[in-house]
């Protein structure tokens, strides 16, 4: 393992990297070094960064240059951070409508569609370029070695799959990818005892480092072998992602998989933003990639607001993401000196049933809902075990093919018996629960 890791960093990727023009490699080695620095070396690397970042936006961003000269601000106000924080927050409403404006004039052609189903139920579409990729998936990993995952070691992931249909070379090249990585990735979107019977055998024969996982996957695959009686190959450690973890599910899953469980925190918008080191004491926060904001008041969250400092295609400063959570004070015993993460409230999914029994996680429609671009924001409610009501605030009719996507992905993960209905709404209350929540399972599951 140790000898294939050294020759993938050290010829296959920086091979890679030469050939498509790419810097992952060196992003990789600057971020091994700099988390330890001291935290007054980190600001000012930040500081230069957003500098930089904000007289690039102030200067090619159509939608930041109005917008910040109707709040009157120009660049050259901005001589500290409390100037920096009384720029005005960009929202997800903001890039819905604006998202073309809120484009560099100076990266035309050189731009990365993605979106992301939201954490309220607000999905939203952007662009982001090949530099930021590097640092983000560079970011990525330096938060999974921190677990003892490394790349090139081998991992399974329980995650979900690309909805739709794909060119054959688009799928050859994924599992190319997968395989120089040593990543075997497991869709978790229909769970049956099934599908984690046959996961188990694929773990035995693998025989992975680390194991990660959205955290409902890996709290139904460990209810899987602790009812069926199983065990699996010693792991290293199990990162979960994508999903709040809370202390009991935690506990049940290293319990499962007598491993730690190392916590993450990250958004489609910029992927990882935080995750725990050894000591599993707040989250660090991947700072040279990210400015985020957050109060540090034990007992009350904050809204957590974060600006990329490398995406200069659709620079996001002052994002609203829809989370709240709290700085943590004091050094970490690891010693390195990014700022931490003491907690995060995300959005709250609830799993939902298939009519014979499987479960569907409630990722699995914000994974969908960000491919129906006429869906503007959305719940979904699990009237029974055949029925599925999604209220959305409609942009405009679905189109045939947005409603053969729907079609074919809902039964995919519930059975071709499930039912749905789309209920045009003109806004998504809150539940009387004060829960953000967005996929809200059938009473008697839910307990509401």
């Amino acid at each position: 393992m140790l000898l294939y890791r050294r020759l993938l960093r050290s010829v296959l990727l920086p091979g890679y990297d030469r050939f498509r023009s790419r810097r992952y490699v060196e992003r990789s080695r600057f971020l091994e070094a700099s988390q330890w620095w001291e935290p007054g070396q980190l600001l000012e690397f930040q500081w230069a960064a957003l500098r930089k970042l904000l007289r690039h936006a102030f200067q090619s961003v159509p939608y930041y240059q109005w917008k910040y000269r109707a709040a009157g601000a120009c660049f050259s106000d901005i001589r500290n951070w409390d100037d920096f924080k009384r720029l005005p927050l960009l929202t997800r409403d903001e890039i819905r409508r604006h998202r073309e404006q809120l484009c560099s004039t100076s990266y035309k052609g050189r731009l990365l569609p993605h979106a992301t189903g939201g954490s309220s139920g607000v999905p939203t579409r952007f662009y982001r370029t090949r530099e930021s990729y590097d640092w983000r998936t560079a970011a990525r990993d330096r938060v999974y070695s921190w677990s003892g995952l490394h790349v090139g070691d081998k991992s399974v992931y329980l995650w979900g799959a690309p909805v739709g249909a794909f060119p054959k070379y688009k799928i050859w090249k994924t599992r190319l990818h997968e395989a120089l990585l040593r990543q075997w990735t497991f869709n978790t979107f229909s769970q049956t005892d099934e599908l984690w019977s046959r996961i188990h055998a694929d773990i035995c024969r693998i025989r992975p480092a680390s194991i990660v996982g959205y955290v409902s996957s890996l709290k139904e695959f460990a209810n899987f072998l602790g009812r069926s009686r199983r065990s699996i190959p010693r792991v290293i450690g199990v990162i979960a992602a994508a999903e709040p973890l809370i202390e009991d599910a935690r506990l049940d899953i290293e319990q499962a998989f007598e491993a730690p469980v190392y916590n993450t925190y990250g958004s489609r918008e910029f992927m990882s933003l935080a995750g725990e080191c050894e000591y599993c004491d707040g989250l660090h926060i991947n700072s040279e990639n990210v400015v985020l904001e957050a109060g540090r008041q034990i007992d009350e969250p904050s809204k957590i607001i974060v600006t990329d400092l490398h995406n200069y295609g659709m620079p996001f400063i002052r994002y609203e993401t829809g989370d709240l959570g709290n700085l943590k004070d004091g050094p970490c015993a690891c010693g390195r000196g990014l700022p931490r993460l003491s907690r995060i409230e995300g959005r709250v999914l609830d799993a939902l049933r298939g009519a014979d029994g499987r479960i569907v996680p409630g990722e699995f429609f914000p994974h969908l809902l960000k491919e129906i671009p006429e869906v503007a924001r959305y719940r979904v409610e699990q009237k029974d075990l055949d029925r599925i009501v999604i209220s959305a605030v409609m942009t405009r009719e679905l189109s045939r093919s947005s409603r053969e996507l729907l079609d074919s992905e809902i039964r995919k993960a519930f059975g071709a018996a499930a039912r749905y209905d789309i209920e045009p709404v003109e806004e998504i209350p809150v539940l009387a629960s004060g829960k953000r929540q967005i996929t809200v399972a059938m009473q008697s599951d839910s307990g509401k």
